[in-house]
């Protein structure tokens, strides 16, 4: 039987957002537990939980992916979407946050604003997106709600509105007092509820908070002000309505209490989505790749947007997409503007978790699965034929960590262009290259992390096991002073025609980045015309590999100002010796220059961590340009040797407690300081015995 269809106005699409082990997911198996949907509490660490199904997560004990999952609650449809907090899949977190119209950022009552808080709250505000705020593990140890709403206003930059008031912490947390049912809500072990009386011991509390909740939402609507301001009160119809408002605008941060491990609090974190976060119906506008905005609604042309791949090594590869506009016309075909391929949208699934239900028909603002898209990736677009709408997509950063990856066996080998494929179509912050000195593949990734548990599902789900090393430096080699008249000869008499080529010239060195020229200067035909591109040749050839490390030879200038030939022995191997042999004594006479690549960093870390990051610099042969103050942080634009900063990313997390980041790109090339030298040539693999 197909899964039930709702209508759009009683769809609630949310995302449960935070820092890693706040309890997200706790929360979410918490909800499914609660409506019926599973028979029993979810635990990643067991292997039970619905939302962190992959072993990988499991093992962890954490979600490294967004996973969906539907449920019902008072003739509502809620899609819940559990995010990753970890910053090595953030971005997965991002896209997630583009299918959903409400935020639930669940924090940690004993830890506080952490890091991935921080990071997920300013990302939402920065899309628009409403927000609503889970304070967890009330039971815990440490818990203490007024220490926790305070460090959201002093972190986060906003007045939080709690709409409860705790009854006790700790192992003595039991309920809350609902300030909008003005009842006591004590908290059963079955996860139900049961009103109560206000205690009287926090009858002064409640006093102070309901005034506080009242004066928020009064302040967010003129008419509202105007007759709060006449009367000093807002009816319970005035109070919810204008919260919602507040709500949806993102005037208001609403603050809730739970302990999800032990099922307190989920219950009316459920009834509070119901009727005070955002319908799809009321989702403002959504921004175009090209400019504008599109309005989603029930009216226009379908367009739907692509929020989450899921590959599995069985049944394939299913896409996650968001319906933004209209209904799936009766065609199933639709274009994606991105890739401009047609695609037939087939059976249609609601998900939970790995599962997927059969469903009948999809409404505006549903979140639902199709498989087997075949051009089709996290963040595309599909829309009807007749109007082709490209909405924007996620901008993910470059790479911060890089490993070659190489297969083990021959099997490996012929299965890790597929495996690849399908890594990427799952985590699209994932990208391939090929080393320029080895030739080998290069995975990169957000940090240590992503590329290890990159690797690890790989070897899981499509059997391809392989080796993997941080890149080679790319280091470089030039000449360090100009030669001369260097002679390059070439004779081979082997009792046939033999091989004579004698080429000479000057070779100098360029200004860092200048490459390679070439210039012709021979005359009387001292070399014919059709063998001085030999010369050229050899040299070119003899360039990819250096005289002292074997590493690329760069930024020097030949002039071929002269040479020999014999009418007979005289060809173009002959004379790509010659030109090879040139550039050889031309190093022999003048050395080598080793260089190394000099990396340009920017460096966003929070303001308090500045000192250690600038010693970190230093120390690692880095010079700082300049800095900037970004809100509560420092921005600090440095250059640092490749070799100091392959490993940057964990340790940059490590100084900084998670909070800072980077960005880094390839700035010039330097000379490697003398000291340094023997060591790098020695460890070199690039170095050959020359056989001229």
């Amino acid at each position: 039987m197909a899964a039930k269809v709702f209508p759009s106005e009683s769809i609630r699409n949310i995302a449960l957002t935070g820092h890693g082990h706040s309890g997200k997911t706790s929360v979410g198996e918490a909800m499914l537990f609660l409506k019926g949907v599973t028979s029993r509490l979810g635990n990643t660490v067991d292997g039970t939980s619905v939302l962190d199904f992959e072993p990988e997560e499991q093992r962890r004990a954490g979600s490294i992916a967004s996973s969906l999952a539907w449920l019902e609650h008072r003739g509502f449809k809620i899609n819940v979407v559990d995010t990753p907090g970890d910053q090595n899949f953030v971005y997965d977190a991002l896209n997630a946050l583009r299918g959903v119209d409400c935020a639930v950022l669940v924090v940690s009552a004993p830890d506080g604003v952490e890091v991935g808080t921080e990071r997920m709250y300013s990302a939402a505000v920065a899309m628009g997106m409403p927000q609503v705020v889970f304070v967890n593990k009330m039971d815990r140890d440490r818990a203490d709600a007024a220490a926790c709403l305070e460090d959201i206003e002093s972190s986060l930059g906003v007045t939080p509105v709690p709409l409860q008031v705790p009854i006790g912490s700790e192992h003595d947390f039991r309920g809350v007092v609902s300030l909008l049912r003005r009842k006591a809500l004590l908290f059963k072990p079955d996860g139900s509820v049961e009103e109560a009386p206000i205690p009287a011991s926090e009858a002064d509390a409640v006093q102070h908070a309901t005034e506080a909740l009242i004066d928020a939402v009064a302040a967010t609507d003129d008419a509202l002000l105007e007759k709060y301001l006449e009367t000093f009160e807002l009816t319970d119809q005035e109070l919810r309505g204008g919260l919602h408002n507040a709500i949806k605008a993102g005037k208001i941060l609403p603050v809730v209490f739970g302990a999800a491990a032990s099922l307190g609090g989920v219950s009316t974190l459920l009834d509070l989505i119901t009727w005070a976060c955002p319908s799809p119906l009321e989702r403002g506008p959504v921004a175009l790749s090209e400019g504008g905005s599109l309005q989603p609604g029930l009216a226009g042309d379908f367009a739907a947007q692509v929020v989450h791949t899921l590959v599995d090594e069985q049944s394939g590869k299913l896409s996650l997409f968001r319906v933004l506009r209209g209904t799936i016309p009766g065609d199933p075909l639709v274009i994606n503007p991105h890739s401009g391929e047609t695609e037939r949208l087939g059976a249609l699934f609601a998900i939970r978790g790995k599962d997927r239900e059969v469903i009948s028909e999809v409404v505006c603002g549903d979140i639902v699965g199709v498989a087997k898209l075949k051009a089709t990736h996290t963040g595309d677009t599909l829309a009807a034929p007749s109007s082709p709408v490209q909405l924007e997509r996620l901008r993910y950063p470059a790479p911060m960590m890089s490993y070659t990856i190489s297969p083990r066996s021959k099997g490996d080998a012929d299965r890790i262009k597929t495996a690849l494929e399908r890594l990427l179509e799952e985590d699209p912050t994932l990208s391939l290259s090929t080393d320029e000195l080895t030739g080998a593949l290069v995975l990169n990734g957000m940090g240590q992390a992503h590329l290890e548990m990159a690797i690890e599902r790989m070897s899981r789900k499509y059997k391809v096991n392989v080796d993997a090393a941080l890149p080679p430096v790319p280091y470089r080699e030039t000449l360090k002073s100009a030669q001369q008249g260097v002679e390059g000869k070439h004779k081979k008499q082997t009792g046939g025609a033999g091989q004579f080529g004698v080429a000479i010239m000057n070779v100098s060195p360029m200004e860092r980045g200048g490459g390679f020229e070439f210039a012709d200067l021979v005359k009387g035909g001292a070399i014919p015309n059709q063998l001085i591109p030999s010369v050229e040749k050899g040299i070119r050839e003899r360039m990819k590999s250096g005289f002292l490390a074997g590493y690329p030879i760069v930024d020097i200038k030949v002039e071929l100002i002269d040479g020999k030939y014999h009418p007979v022995d005289s060809k173009d191997v002959a004379f790509q010796m010659a030109g090879s042999k040139g550039l050889r004594a031309a190093f022999e006479q003048g050395g080598t220059q080793l260089l190394e690549p000099i990396m340009e960093l920017e460096i966003v870390v929070p303001t308090e961590s500045m000192g250690d990051v600038l010693g970190d610099i230093t120390g690692r042969r880095g010079r700082v340009l300049g800095m900037d103050q970004r809100g509560r942080n420092t921005v600090i634009q440095a250059q640092a040797p490749l070799v100091e900063v392959q490993r940057y990313a964990p340790e940059l997390k490590g100084m900084t407690g998670g909070k800072g980041s980077f960005t880094m790109a390839l700035s010039s090339y330097e000379a490697v300081p003398a000291h340094m030298v023997d060591r790098i040539v020695h460890a070199s693999p690039f170095k050959r015995d020359d056989e001229e």
